[in-house]
């Protein structure tokens, strides 16, 4: 178990226990038992009334690290479960994990693991569940707990040196840029990197990216999204809304006119639309005719305030295809064996 064993037996006596947590077929019984190796320690809110943590319920480093390698792996990789109802899970436990990690004040070498794959699993469950309905899914809280492990991080590799490799660090600063598209902060802080990271080609295809939003250039912008690693093509994409509407914009002012249109066709391969249909639902959505295939830039008409749905992305589909899972989160191909119920 990676938990505590207290916690463990209240969580079965008020039946508190997930679903992910109980041997197989045993979810219908009046009493169900833990599993032995899926209890995991539930993120617990600090309210007023209740104790601080002694010591020995707080899991070590080691613990801690072993925990995060089990929810990356076996737990992500669960079938015959909702991938909503996976991602539930391991977003509370990877928060108490973080909890234990705060309280004990740990530091850059026990930290940085750990805060690397959480960084990692909210990237892609952020674009794996991006049609998902809000009722299951909230992607503003997946974001700000994305931001708060990466802005932590990046906190710990500024004051700790060498404590991750130099491709690791790298495709971190580069989500930072994509996180910040065309934000001055994200884009003055890879400026003040060390040579090595600036002239890394991740960091370079995403500032290049950052700042292509910044000029206006989308065409550019959206160019470059398919050259970026798998996990930061994830990132890229959830942000192309923002990118489409500025576009969009640009475009209805650029090409207004009540007789000429612009190629529903191109405009699709433009801003990376999977299908006509996307380009088409979003023109109409920001005010933007379209008709035959044709669309008319009418800037009078544009909807400035109105906001485009995350899409999937052809280009991001194929390449999370051709990779396995364990290895986008933990990269590494597999995690340590279940140990022993520790306190």
């Amino acid at each position: 178990m990676y938990g505590h064993v207290p916690c463990k037996r209240t969580r079965e006596k008020e039946g508190l226990l997930h679903l992910l947590e109980l041997p197989a077929g045993t979810s219908l019984q009046s009493t169900p038992t833990a599993h032995p190796y899926l209890t995991v320690k539930s993120f617990s809110r600090s309210a007023a009334g209740h104790h601080t943590p002694h010591q020995d319920e707080l899991r070590p480093p080691d613990i801690l690290y072993k925990t995060v390698c089990h929810l990356l792996t076996s737990t992500v990789l669960r079938q015959g479960v909702d991938w909503c109802t996976v991602y539930d899970f391991v977003f509370d436990r990877l928060r108490a994990v973080r909890q234990d990690l705060v309280i004990q004040g740990l530091g850059c070498v026990e930290s940085i693991p750990i805060l690397e794959p959480t960084v990692r699993f909210h990237s892609y469950a952020g674009y794996r569940l991006c049609a998902e309905p809000l009722s299951k899914f909230e992607p503003a809280i997946n974001c700000t707990h994305l931001l708060e492990c990466l802005k932590r991080l990046l906190v710990l590799y500024d004051d700790c040196h060498n404590t991750s490799s130099l491709e690791v660090r790298a495709d971190m600063e580069a989500l930072y840029l994509l996180m910040g598209l065309g934000s001055y902060q994200t884009l003055s802080r890879a400026l003040q990197l060390p040579g090595e990271l600036r002239q890394h080609p991740t960091v370079k295809t995403a500032f290049a990216m950052s700042l292509a939003l910044w000029s206006g250039n989308y065409v550019r912008l959206c160019t470059l999204l398919p050259k970026l690693p798998p996990l930061l093509k994830c990132v890229a994409a959830q942000q192309l809304p923002l990118v489409r509407r500025h576009a969009l914009q640009i475009m209805s002012c650029a090409y207004s006119s009540h007789n000429l249109t612009f190629p529903l066709s191109r405009l699709q391969t433009l801003l990376l639309y999977k299908t006509h249909k996307q380009a088409e639902s979003d023109c109409k959505r920001y005010g933007i005719s379209v008709k035959d295939n044709a669309v008319m830039f009418n800037k009078a008409t544009f909807q400035p305030n109105a906001h485009g749905p995350c899409l999937y992305v052809e280009c991001v589909d194929m390449a999370l295809q051709s990779v396995d899972l364990t290895e986008l989160l933990l990269l590494k191909d597999r995690a340590p064996e279940p140990t022993e119920t520790v306190k």
